[in-house]
């Protein structure tokens, strides 16, 4: 009569679980040490633009970003600067850009002047037609 073995053989699953341990380890092992040595290797890459050969021309538009965090930096930099700062936008007909925060404040206490020449920015006019969607109901 033949029936079931009561014992397992554990070799195999002892081999399959090592097996399968290590691939895990490398798994996360291999790409965590390739991310460190890109971001140590690359990174100075980011930083100064590829120069052209003598004698060649930058091709047509549009290019690429060298470095899209610095320019952002900068982009942020110089918005900043135009929103805290006071300039004419348009000397002939007295338009003055204030700051921001003034602009607020001036908003906040009804010290805006009102607007002479037209409706204010996202009005329909007393036509019924805004130049920008075409007729409105």
């Amino acid at each position: 009569m033949s029936h079931e073995k009561d014992v397992m053989a554990t070799r195999p699953l002892v081999w399959g679980t090592a097996v399968s341990l290590l691939i895990l380890v490398l798994a996360w092992a291999v790409p965590t040490a390739m991310e460190g040595w890109l971001e140590a290797n690359v990174a100075s890459l980011r930083e100064e633009p590829i120069e052209m050969p003598a004698g060649r021309s930058l091709p047509a538009g549009p290019r690429l970003q060298v470095n899209p965090d610095r320019d952002i930096e900068r982009l942020r930099a110089a918005e900043k600067t135009h929103l805290a700062s006071y300039a004419w936008v348009d000397p002939d007909a007295g338009v003055v850009r204030i700051p921001i925060d003034r602009a607020m404040q001036m908003v906040a206490a009804g010290q805006m002047p009102a607007e002479d020449d037209g409706p204010a920015a996202g009005q329909v006019p007393a036509t019924g037609k805004d130049s920008r969607k075409g007729d409105t109901p």
